[in-house]
């Protein structure tokens, strides 16, 4: 259930109980005694009580869960903090801490009195020695042992107010553990026991598991934390650890009460009055106006809470999606700057060496070439010449995969078109299939229907869907697999999406598959240029291509190319 629904059952169950009992007097049970009517009193005060306190932690613990607070910039979590402080105008101060108690960012508090009718209205402003009272107090290492904790309850004379200082663990997605603390003022529960006095010598009081006071009608008598251990029922409930009901005698006077725990602190509530001056066989008036005005109370507050919490969380839903979704683009940018700028200073570093090592290759490849020509079939010489034009072709492919990446081919050599990525990718899997027939590898074709075409040069997206196969091959080789091709449109995206069931990439090395001459073969044939030519051709067509893996599954690369719509002719356009 959630904290909404709680606190609204809370409500609700607090406000009929007593309007029901009332009836059921007023229809005849006068005769009740004066001690169950205020057992009922009591309970209904405790549980005000209780939605007071517990419904303030549970409402910061849900809306902190809306946040992943390690992904939070320094920023974020202030305004964060800032909505929790808004949440409750008893609320002093609010502090984000790290698992050892060390604050992440400064703490949230009114320096100064904040004009009527702003939002922080109500709240009341700290000093810096309150400020350090406040920390002081902070129940770091119990709350980390068990989740959450509540302090003592310490007086604060300057603002005439009791305080209370609580910590809550939080955990972040990725396993990263903060504290929130606040500090809260009992200003309201002093408030409610004030509400509930309905006759003249009657007294209520809330008392800690030690018995001192906690709060009091009295402000005075609250802030002395005067000990209440000799008091009848306080003494009986320090004994036993439960609620009871006494009839007593304080000198002279005979009086009624009732001591009522909370079960959310180990505190309890204290009910008494004389009963010389209560007239059991009859209900006043003014009892009934007051259990009715504490229904009523108790409607309002929780309704008041529940919307208060539910504004808080709507606030905190929509500052979470806000700073996860520009922390993603933020995030996207920088790869994509990062990739480029490593791409161009290989490309260049690429260019130099491939022009520089392409005019002893010619000559290399000239003359052996010459000396076969010249050489008889025969010859024992030629195997070793062939191996030498082999050796040397190679070296050329390689300075061509450089000069290739470096874009001096294929900005120039091959104009752009609209192109039917179906076609592209069957004419690609022709140059394949054979081999792959032989390594027991199987081609799975996911077509959709009436794909748009897409703007292009045909050389460069079949290079690069070559690229992306031939790994998939070496990842499957030897036992062979499943390739599944699939071509789909989403939205003015077409997606080409290559899926191998091979040996997949380690986790680690995923963030670095695009690098050049980085590769995860166990055998390098080639200079590690593949998945960054690969890239390269994908930025140059304005699209977007991404690889997926896991270790022992298999692999996944999808294209996303810009769908291209024209009408009229088919002439080639530039790329730019």
């Amino acid at each position: 259930m959630s904290v909404r629904m709680h606190i609204l059952a809370y409500a609700l169950a607090a406000a009929l109980l007593p309007l029901t009992v009332g009836l059921l007097v007023l229809g005849g049970s006068e005769r009740a005694p004066l001690a169950q009517r205020d057992r009922e009193l009591s309970r209904l005060a405790a549980r005000l009580i209780q939605l007071e306190l517990h419904e303030t932690m549970r409402g910061f613990l849900l809306a902190s869960q809306a946040f992943d607070l390690s992904r939070l910039s320094e920023d974020e979590a202030l305004g964060m903090l800032r909505l929790l402080y808004k949440q409750d105008a008893d609320i002093d101060a609010v502090i984000l801490m790290d698992h050892e108690g060390r604050p992440t960012v400064s703490p949230v508090f009114l320096t100064g009195g904040a004009s009527a009718g702003s939002e922080l209205a109500g709240h009341l402003p700290l000093t810096a020695q309150q400020l350090d009272t406040f920390l002081k107090h902070l129940p770091i290492q119990v709350a980390r042992e068990k989740g959450q904790a509540v302090s003592d309850v310490y007086p604060d004379p300057e603002r005439n107010v009791n305080l209370l200082a609580a910590v809550m663990a939080l955990e972040s997605a990725g396993g990263t553990r903060y504290l929130l603390g606040f500090q809260r003022s009992l200003r309201r529960v002093q408030q409610i026991l004030g509400t509930l006095v309905s006759d003249p010598g009657m007294h209520l009081f809330v008392v800690d598991g030690g018995g001192r006071l906690v709060a009091h009608p009295d402000g005075r008598r609250s802030l002395a934390r005067e000990p209440q251990n000799a008091h009848p029922l306080v003494a009986r409930y320090l004994q036993e650890g439960q609620g009871t009901s006494l009839t007593y005698r304080d000198g002279s006077e005979e009086l009624s009460g009732v001591i009522q725990p909370l079960d959310f602190l180990d505190w309890a509530l204290v009910i008494e009055r004389p009963l010389a001056r209560a007239d059991a066989g009859k209900v006043p008036p003014l009892v009934w106006a007051a259990w009715i005005g504490v229904a009523l109370l108790i409607l309002v507050s929780g309704i008041l809470l529940e919307l208060r919490v539910r504004r808080v969380n709507q606030r905190m839903r929509e500052l979470a999606r806000a700073a996860e979704s520009r922390a993603q683009e933020l995030r996207q940018v920088q790869a994509t700057l990062l990739e480029s700028r490593k791409l161009n200073a290989i490309g260049d570093l690429g260019a130099g060496v491939a022009h520089e090592l392409n005019n002893p290759l010619g000559g290399i490849l000239g003359l052996t070439q010459l000396l076969l020509r010249k050489k008889k079939d025969d010859d024992p010489d030629n195997q070793f010449l062939r191996r030498i034009e082999t050796e040397a072709k190679r070296c050329r492919e390689i300075t061509d995969n450089l000069l290739r990446f470096s874009e001096q081919q294929l900005r120039d050599s091959e104009p752009s078109e609209p192109l039917h990525l179906p076609r592209i990718l069957d004419l690609t899997l022709d140059l394949l299939t054979a081999k792959f027939e032989r390594q027991g590898i199987r081609i799975q074709r996911e077509y959709s229907e009436n794909l748009p075409r897409v703007l292009g040069r045909e050389g460069g997206l079949r290079r690069a869907f070559l690229n992306v196969l031939q790994n998939a091959e070496t990842a499957m080789t030897p036992g062979g697999g499943v390739i599944t091709l699939s071509l789909f449109r989403d939205e003015e995206w077409v997606v080409v999406r290559v899926r191998d069931t091979g040996r997949g990439i380690p986790r680690e090395n995923l963030a670095r598959v695009f690098e050049p001459f980085f590769t995860t073969k166990d055998n390098w044939k080639g200079a590690g240029l593949g998945l960054s030519v690969v890239y390269q051709i994908v930025q140059e067509h304005q699209g977007q291509v991404t690889l997926e893996s896991e270790e022992g599954k298999g692999t996944v690369v999808t294209f996303r190319f810009p769908a291209h719509e024209r009408a009229g002719g088919s002439a080639p356009v530039p790329l730019a």
